[in-house]
């Protein structure tokens, strides 16, 4: 207990919690670039206080904010996806600081669910952390009065805490006889007059940046009516004015509404101003202060000043509930019914697309557009970042129950299908055109989450389509209804989940559950909008999506059950495919071959060749066309890599992939056979299983758990397997 109060005592001490107003002055000469920050500047080294970092997707190159990964908080409340809405957002803010002020709203706006409310807590919570390093310093000021012991002047105090006391700051706290608050989080710089402030900006700070709240603006007016007010009673001695200055630090907090404002979508003023004078707690003020009118300001404007406004859901509210922030984003002012307020603060605000295309029919329209930042939040569209969504939060709120491999991925693979729009054709050759005609939706979702060509391809087309993902992700970018403003919610996705895990057939999430309660929701047309949508060709169908993602799914599976038999050596395919590139290589360069078995080098083999490639290559392709590109694949992989062996299984993933599937084929009747010796010793039937196909279900059923799977979720996917691809 003793270690931990002294740690705090050090701390508050390190942190320079409370300075007189001359002390500040000299920590403003000393670091005028962490003192002298608007909130865009504050907010700009938030965001580059935590960094960045490139991604090289598929669909083109990204940066990603380290602040939306929000490591600082353990990863809670990260966003997922939405590099690009995080450069917008962050070039947005860069650009109020290169302007010197914040003169726009800015409106993230998207449909219900796609993490607008998200980006937004995630620049808030790094703020609030940010706050506390050394380097986030903030401080505005109180006004703190001595006892009135004997009277001096008109002011009133004692002799012991007159003119020989440089400042009141450090006083006791029962030395202070009254206190007045700074709830609106005035800059102390701005207790400078207009003339001095502008020679010391321009003396500690000739090559800073300097933003407009600095060189223009004045203080709030219950602070300006108590400076003026003490220096009328000082007969414009402002010295002894500043010793009536305590400057305190204070940090960023959401919960606690400083620096950190919130407004809801409920009909209610947003600021309010309210006398202070009459108040009895202030009694015990300077004699002259109590003829003050005064009047402190609330709300979140109050709140938020100096740091940052949320607007929840912006465009429920009636319009004439915030016209005033027409003005607001313009002059940086606020009117209320008494006082002005001077506002330098982010301003955030979200909206669905439903209520966005409903206020652009309004008639000011134009005018709030000029004042408003729109920046779009669609739905994901890349598989594996919907899947991290699930994988983050459903084990979570299922405790310890288990989920059976592919449960999350067959609903996050489902979300991301109903969201694609069918590719556009006419703006390119029409060789390019016709192969993005031809892409399926889930050949589609497979080029934006990792950038698989559909093996269906020829080599030329593929390489005509590896280019074109960018374009093809890029083509709905200025559309209304752009790709990702359509489709399923991960709301509802997370409902279906949790409904699934109740499901009466199984004590665990299974993938099974999981259909079943897609297929529910698809019949509720009335509910959904993107239900409703009409089908464009094989695209916005999300009943049949269901149909595509269970074929999808008892592939997966039925491959994890091959591989898990141990039927095959690991190496086999691998050996066969190096051998076969081999012997292509030797039939490009017209050389022959060394054959192991006579010692005799001998032309490629013809037939090795041509066994492969009636696995390998795609319809109408020109054998010669597929062997040429397979060299120049493997040449492009030296180039990239010229220090590192050949990496075969990486390179021709696709390639090793048909290999297996075609031996397997081959195999049906004896895989079939030992699905069912397995579910037959797992039904207690051991007389009817031979030895041989006891010990190759033991081998399946270790290599099952290996997975992932337990004895239930195992057997009911190999029986699942069992009955769709083998009877």
């Amino acid at each position: 207990m003793e270690t931990w109060i002294e740690e705090s005592q050090k701390t508050y001490s390190e942190r320079r919690s409370i300075l007189s107003f001359d002390d500040y002055l000299a920590e403003l000469k000393q670091k005028p670039k962490l003192h002298l920050r608007n909130a865009a500047q504050y907010f700009w080294d938030v965001i580059q206080h935590f960094g960045s970092y490139d991604l090289e997707l598929p669909t083109g190159a990204q940066k990603r904010y380290r602040i939306f990964d929000t490591e600082f908080s353990n990863k809670d409340g990260k966003v997922l996806g939405h590099e690009q809405v995080q450069e917008n957002l962050v070039r947005m803010i860069y650009n109020f600081l290169r302007s010197g002020r914040i003169d726009r709203l800015i409106l993230l706006h998207g449909p219900n669910g796609s993490a607008k409310t998200s980006l937004i807590h995630a620049l808030i919570q790094g703020a609030e952390y940010y706050s506390h390093q050394p380097e986030g310093v903030l401080y505005r000021f109180n006004w703190v009065f001595p006892p009135k012991k004997t009277l001096q002047g008109s002011i009133g105090f004692s002799e012991e805490t007159g003119s020989n006391v440089q400042s009141y700051a450090y006083l006791e706290g029962d030395q202070i006889e009254s206190r007045i608050n700074c709830e609106y989080k005035d800059h102390p710089v701005l207790l400078l007059p207009t003339e001095a402030r502008e020679a010391l900006l321009k003396e500690i700070a000739p090559d800073l940046h300097i933003a407009d709240i600095f060189k223009k603006g004045d203080l709030a007016a219950k602070n300006k009516r108590i400076f003026d007010a003490l220096l009328a009673n000082y007969h414009g001695n402002y010295q002894e004015v500043y010793k009536h200055i305590q400057v305190e630090r204070f940090y960023f907090s959401r919960r606690y509404r400083t620096g950190i404002g919130s407004v809801e979508p409920q009909m209610s003023v947003d600021a309010f101003a309210k006398q202070i004078t009459a108040d009895q707690t202030l009694g015990q003020l300077p004699y002259m202060l109590q003829h003050v009118t005064m009047f402190e300001s609330g709300g979140a404007l109050s709140d938020g000043h100096r740091g940052l406004v949320e607007y929840s859901d912006l465009l429920k509210r009636p319009i004439e509930s915030w016209k005033y922030l027409l003005v607001a984003t313009e002059q940086g002012e606020v009117s209320l019914d008494v006082v002005s307020m001077f506002i330098d603060m982010l301003m955030l605000a979200s909206s669905n697309e439903l209520h966005l295309n409903g206020f652009r029919e309004y008639p000011d329209w134009q005018s709030f557009k000029s004042r408003f930042e729109l920046i779009k939040v669609p739905y994901l569209l890349r598989f594996s970042d919907e899947l991290k969504i699930y994988e983050n939060q459903i084990p979570k709120a299922l405790n310890s129950m288990h989920i059976a491999p592919h449960a999350l991925e067959v609903a996050a693979r489902w979300a991301v299908l109903t969201r694609l729009e069918s590719p556009k054709a006419g703006k390119l050759s029409e060789t390019q055109d016709n192969i993005l005609k031809s892409l399926s939706p889930i050949e589609k979702l497979e080029l934006y989450d990792s950038g698989a060509i559909p093996e269906r391809l020829t080599q030329q087309e593929a390489k005509e389509l590896k280019p074109l993902i960018p374009v093809l992700y890029q083509q709905y970018a200025n559309d209304r209804e752009y790709e990702g403003c359509f489709g399923a919610s991960p709301r509802e996705i997370r409902t279906i989940l949790l409904n699934a895990a109740q499901h009466h057939n199984f004590d665990y999430l299974s993938p099974v559950a999981v259909f079943e309660e897609i297929r529910e929701l698809v019949h509720e047309k009335t509910s959904y909008e993107f239900l409703r949508r009409e089908p464009v060709g094989a695209y916005r169908n999300s009943e049949q999506f269901i149909d595509t993602v269970e074929k999808h799914y008892l592939k997966q599976v039925d491959d994890e059950i091959k591989n898990s038999l141990g039927l095959i050596e690991p190496k086999s395919h691998i050996d066969l495919l190096v051998r076969y590139i081999h012997h292509v290589s030797a039939w490009t360069k017209k050389e022959k071959v060394h054959n192991p078995v006579t010692s005799r080098l001998e032309p490629p083999d013809a037939g090795l060749m041509s066994d492969v490639e009636r696995i390998l290559i795609a319809k109408n392709e020109n054998p010669d066309d597929f062997r040429h590109a397979i060299i120049t694949k493997i040449g492009a992989a030296k180039l990239e890599q010229p220090d590192s062996p050949v990496d075969y299984q990486t390179i021709f993933a696709g390639h090793l992939r048909k290999l297996k599937e075609d031996y397997y084929a081959k195999q049906s009747k004896t895989v079939q056979h030992i699905l069912e010796s397995y579910l037959k010793l797992e039904e207690g039937d051991l007389e009817h299983v031979e030895e041989k196909d006891k010990t190759q279900s033991k081998t399946l059923k270790e290599n099952m758990f290996k997975l992932g799977y337990t004895e239930a979720s195992a057997k009911q996917v190999i029986a699942y397997v069992s009955q769709s691809s083998y009877h």
